[in-house]
């Protein structure tokens, strides 16, 4: 009898195995080792046949109901954060009585609140539905967001941009944990390039909302009162939406019936990290911090993003020293958005077709926006100014390594709570380095931030050279593995040993103990 588990090559990315299966029998002390919410329906799986063309039919299916408003959900929780600066170019400092480094503290406190919220929105994750802490925490922001309408003076400004920041810190570690317990290794880069390309194709979309409202000269409501009012109200329907469409698990989805749950279940096992555990194990988070690969991408984290924390806020008062008209640069700025969007969904083509291409996604990017930067920043006092703008849109392909380097997490880090650790310090770095960009953006230094460009340059030089070196590792520890346990790849052992590999995830082992485990690239 045969079936099919879809992975990226659960071993070492090479190829979509074919795993045949016998009946396999799993002995009763194996069962008592594995407390995985899934393994019922996983055990039961074992009994029946399935092909390649069901497991297809249940991804395209699974993409149909609940894809779209993954990738709604993220699209507007970065366009809530991006509101700030679209704020900033209308009468937003002065209605609030903001003076000299106040807008930068505005812009970094959202960080400090996702920074502090970290550890609990971890724990969250890992102990309850994860579905239902991203719909808890999107409704929360959304209330947080209309809250910003009410604000007059500094003070309030920064509550509510606290609060921002700790009701939006469960979002993308919850999402690479959702995307991990519905899709193999393989599919989970081109979801994760899917909803990450959302944060350009949204920001489109909101960036002419808001120069609309910034026509709109007659309302009550302040132009950057109106946008908050609209996204606030928007973000309130995906958080609806996502309460009715999306399931919990795949055992939850109301779309699927019983054998298609059952190969749902079946697929995601092939990644060989189980599909829910709810127990967190302190000696897994220990694991995590003594793991080489955690602290390649903290370092690749936080040289992106302390040029994301400065750009995101002060992009478009750089844009708009280029073009000299404040609402003409919202405009303008879509330019930069397309260019991202465009990449990551050119690069989720490519993802389908060939495997190990996350480091690449993580570094060949970098190469655009340093060209873009150095543009920028040799031309600042001449050039065409079109083609300082076009300069200007190539910085953004930085962006594009950003679902990359979650795709990461979701793939090669294996143990539940060694996964949400993982998560968990990915994003304070995340915020570490949003906290400090910002900074970078001085009174002194306006309007060219001529030297907060030369940093973010030599950060993305920074990111440049981790994300290659990140590359070799996993290269290394490979080859390392393949030379201590002789096995290269699924094809090369039997069908045993590719199930108790499997098992081995079931169990909750992490990836630094599951010696079949081989890293993607």
């Amino acid at each position: 009898m045969s079936s099919t588990l879809g992975s990226d090559s659960m071993m070492d990315g090479k190829s979509a195995p074919k795993v045949e299966t016998k009946f396999y029998t799993i002995d009763e002390e194996t069962e008592n080792q594995i407390q995985d919410e899934a393994f019922e329906v996983f055990k039961d799986s074992l009994k029946e046949e399935f092909t390649e063309a069901e497991s297809l039919a249940v991804a395209r299916k699974i993409d149909y109901h609940i894809l779209w408003i993954i990738c709604t959900l993220y699209g507007i929780n970065y366009v809530d954060k991006a509101a700030l600066g679209w704020a900033v170019l209308f009468t937003f400092k002065a209605d609030l009585g903001l003076k000299g480094t106040d807008y930068s503290w505005v812009s970094s406190i959202f960080y400090f609140g996702y920074l502090g919220a970290q550890y609990p929105a971890s724990y969250l994750l890992q102990r309850y539905p994860v579905g239902k802490v991203i719909c808890a925490a999107t409704f929360l922001w959304s209330i947080i967001m209309l809250c910003h309408m009410a604000c007059t003076n500094y003070a309030g400004i920064l509550v509510c941009r606290f609060l921002l920041g700790v009701f939006e810190a469960p979002v993308s570690g919850g999402f690479v944990l959702f995307t991990s317990l519905f899709y193999t290794r393989k599919e989970q880069v081109t979801r994760t390039m899917y909803w990450g390309s959302m944060q350009g194709i949204f920001y489109v979309i909101f960036s002419f909302v808001s120069y609309g409202l910034g026509h709109a000269t007659h309302s009550k409501l302040n132009e950057w009162r109106l946008v908050y009012l609209v996204l606030g109200l928007v973000s309130l329907l995906v958080a609806a939406g996502w309460y009715i469409f999306v399931p919990d698990t795949p055992m939850k989805a109301r779309f699927l019936n019983e054998r298609e749950k059952a190969i749902a279940v079946k697929r995601v096992s092939g990644n060989m990290m189980g599909v829910k555990n709810t127990e967190w194990k302190w000696d897994q988070m220990i694991e995590c911090f003594v793991d080489p690969k955690t602290w390649f991408m903290v370092c690749f984290i936080i040289f992106s993003m302390i040029p994301n924390g400065g750009l995101t806020n002060f992009g478009t008062l750089v844009l708009s020293d280029i073009v000299h008209n404040r609402l003409t640069s919202i405009a303008v700025s879509v330019g930069s958005s397309f260019f991202s969007s465009g990449q990551m969904l050119i690069y989720s083509v490519f993802a389908m077709k060939y495997n190990n291409l996350r480091t690449i996604g993580m570094s060949a990017p970098l190469l655009l926006a340093i060209a873009g930067l150095s543009a920028v920043y040799a031309t600042e006092s001449h050039g065409a100014k079109w083609g300082r703008v076009f300069a200007y849109w190539m910085i953004n392909s930085y962006a594009v390594t950003w679902p990359f380097a979650l795709s990461m997490i979701g793939s090669n880090w294996a143990g539940h709570t060694k996964r949400a650790t993982m998560s968990m310090v990915l994003l304070i770095f995340f915020a570490v380095g949003n906290i400090i960009g910002p900074f970078c953006f001085t009174n002194a230094d306006a309007p060219k931030y001529t030297k907060a460009l030369a940093t973010n340059l030599g950060c993305f030089c920074a990111c440049f050279v981790v994300a290659v070196l990140f590359r070799f590792y996993l290269i290394w520890e490979n080859k390392r593995r393949d030379k201590l346990h002789g096995k290269s790849s699924l094809e090369s052992i039997s069908e045993d040993e590719r199930m108790e590999a499997i098992l081995n995830g079931m169990k909750d082992m992490t990836d630094g103990k599951n010696t079949e485990f081989r890293f993607v690239l």
